[in-house]
């Protein structure tokens, strides 16, 4: 017998669950296993509760999103098949959340509570698929409080009950963060400035949102900081959330665009909305490259990746200097392919690619797009970074309208499509190449100050080009900004500090007579904590007995745990844990951009990486005894069985570990 421990079961844990299975699905010798799956919450949503506001989106069109592999999943094991997101709709009839229609589309973003509910299923469907000799026991109504490395396996504490394992696959996803100096004092300063204040709050954690939001009034002015995905979602709870409606405008006059106007509710508070930018995110384009379209390297491609680490000594690159070069010529190839293709004709775009492509020099490749594009209509690194014109600076007036023309310029290049639009042509490469960029930055693959270079400039710029909201919430962020909800307009540099006389925040804009005052401030940034700011009792205790340490590229920590390329944990002495994976958020750090779904016909690392360890725990299946010290199970299996508490059988698995 051997005994496996999921502990998460969101969908990275579904991932591993998935692995399992179709791996006895095909196991010819049927060895028994017993599964042992831990969630504080409902198996399969993790962080996509099913109890969201339904105004609440994925940020991915639904017929890119699945939790199951395909064939072109390498070097993951059997496949174990299943719908994907959007099949799973048109099955279910399932309306949209947000708009209570029953109308289904491909290209559409639906809410979380609704994709929560989809892997609510999934998990369902992987356990009636599970075989004969596999069975499965459930505890999901606390987390796990500790565990312990038991001879070659290990103990799971839960609810003041042991539980003796062969294996641990650590899954737990999104953590909460400890606040750290400058918060602790940041909110001992409001706690004492209520007194003078009451409304004056500060909140750090902006999940669950509705919890987040919940003392928030409407006679509150509210400062958000950030203006990403997060941010979007806050705004959202705290206008339409509150009963606010958006109406389309009439359009009138030549140049007829699509608008919303925002009819506030009276319930929702007065927004400031600042980052270091001073710039939103922008739009995802429309999706018209289908459910498997993506855009395939010429330059930075995993051969020319490999080369640069076997040309390198150390085997270290600098992403500014080596990768950057590579990225960027496949931006121009996108670009300048829709950019003719649209304004010139298809044959046009090819032969200027194929020129492109052979070109042996920048300066090259310089030339031929002065030969062909002129120099207003060309595509510019610089201006993608930073976009704002000088003379919008000028003033809070020029800024708040230069904002504004910039958002609507690029709703309109969303509305052409991801292929149409010359510029979200472009900017879709970063999205759908990371693939490559992933494997440039894992495992410390950069050097020390080039890793710090790429999470602290490279990837704000990638999320903002490549990682916006869908093209709705631009339109209705205008809305509000129109209406006198949301002010936008503090620019780049923006910055909030307490002012204790006042017992509120002050918002100090580029602009000094710009500023303004708020009781509550708001951080719209999702916690991704390293396990040293980790709330988590089990990773606090795993952390102290060294079976985890963090990762470091040098003297740089990046965030997360250290796994080895099989994802095993690697401990405080540097050896790899055979028995102990962990894979998601978890090593975020040790590997890149953890957090995002697989995607049907992509390849998913995801799949992968839980196809890579699943594969090895099941190797060492066939060449190992029962490492528990319980013994073999005795007596006929269920069929299949799933229960919701631990047997007889699985007690005394507990019993023993006890003594």
């Amino acid at each position: 017998m051997h005994r496996i421990a999921i502990i998460g079961l969101g969908p990275r844990g579904l991932s591993v669950l998935d692995r399992i299975i179709a791996y006895a699905r095909n196991d010819e010798a049927a060895k028994p296993l017993e599964l042992y799956l831990f969630d504080s919450r409902e198996f399969g949503p993790g962080c996509h509760t099913t109890d969201q506001s339904g105004h609440l989106l994925v940020n991915t069109v639904a017929c890119q999103m699945t939790q199951f592999s395909d064939d072109t999943v390498r070097d993951a094991g059997p496949l174990l098949y299943g719908p994907s997101f959007f099949d799973w709709l048109s099955r279910t009839g399932k309306p949209s959340v947000k708009d209570g229609d029953g109308g289904l589309e491909r290209n559409a973003y639906y809410s979380r509570a609704l994709f929560g509910d989809y892997l609510r299923w999934v998990f369902e469907y992987m356990k009636g698929h599970a075989p004969a000799h596999v069975t499965i026991f459930l505890h999901n109504y606390a987390g796990v409080d500790d565990l312990l490395p038991r001879g070659a396996g290990w103990t799971v504490f839960y609810d003041s009950r042991q539980y003796a394992v062969d294996h641990v696959f650590l899954t737990t996803g999104h953590a909460r963060k400890e606040p750290d100096a400058d918060e602790r004092a940041l909110a001992q300063k409001v706690a004492a400035a209520q007194a003078l204040n009451p409304r004056a709050q500060v909140i750090f954690e902006p999940y669950p949102i509705r919890n987040a939001t919940s003392s928030i009034a409407a006679s509150d002015t509210v400062a958000i900081e950030g203006m990403g995905l997060t941010s979007f979602d806050l705004i959202s709870q705290l206008t339409y959330g509150r009963g606010g409606k958006f109406e389309e405008r009439v359009a009138s006059g030549r140049n007829r665009t699509q608008r919303l106007d925002y009819k506030p509710s009276g319930s929702e508070p007065k927004i400031l909305l600042y980052s270091r930018s001073g710039l939103p995110l922008t739009a995802r384009a429309i999706n018209q490259k289908g459910v498997f379209g993506q855009y395939k390297p010429k330059f930075f491609t995993f051969a020319r990746l490999e080369a640069l680490k076997r040309d390198t000594p150390g085997g270290k690159l600098d992403f500014q200097s080596q990768i950057m070069p590579l990225l960027w010529r496949d931006m121009q190839f996108a670009y300048y392919f829709s950019y003719l293709h649209q304004y010139r004709d298809k044959i046009s775009a090819m032969l200027f690619c194929n020129a492109f492509l052979i070109c042996d020099s920048d300066a090259a490749r310089q030339a031929l797009i002065d030969q062909h594009v002129e120099a207003g209509h060309q595509l510019s690194w610089d201006k993608l970074v930073d976009p704002i014109d000088r003379q919008a600076l000028a003033s809070p007036r020029h800024f708040s309208y230069w904002l504004k023309s910039h958002m609507r310029r690029d709703l309109t290049q969303a509305r052409l499509g991801n292929l149409d639009s010359p510029i979200k042509s472009a900017c879709d490469v970063l999205r759908d190449v990371r693939d490559v960029v992933r494997a440039a930055i894992d495992f410390g693959g950069l050097r020390e100050e080039s890793h710090r270079w790429v999470l602290s400039q490279f990837l704000p710029i990638m999320n903002r080009l490549a990682v916006g909201p869908p093209k709705e919430r631009i339109a209705e962020l205008l809305a509000l900004m129109d209406s006198g909800v949301v002010r936008a307009d503090f620019g780049p540099g923006a910055h909030c500090v307490f002012d204790e006389q006042r017992a509120g925040f002050v918002l100090r804009s580029r602009w000094p007579e710009k500023s303004a005052f708020a009781d509550v401030l708001l951080r719209a940034r999702a916690a991704l904590p390293g396990p040293l700011e980790d709330k988590s009792p089990l990773m606090r205790k795993m952390l102290e007995r060294g079976i985890v340490c963090p990762f470091m590229n040098g003297a740089f920590h990046p965030g997360g745990i250290t796994v080895d390329r099989n994802m095993n944990v690697v401990n405080r002495d540097g050896q790899s844990q055979t028995s102990l994976w962990a894979l998601g958020t978890l090593v975020e750090g040790c590997k890149f951009y953890t957090f995002v779904l697989p995607r049907p016909g992509a390849n998913s690392t995801t799949m992968v990486d839980a196809g890579r360890a699943v594969g090895r725990m099941m190797a060492s299946l066939t060449s190992s005894p029962d490492m528990s010290g319980a013994g073999g199970r005795q007596g006929p299996l269920f069929d299949c069985a799933i229960d919701d508490e631990p047997g007889p059988e699985a007690g005394a698995v507990a019993a023993l570990a006890t003594a």
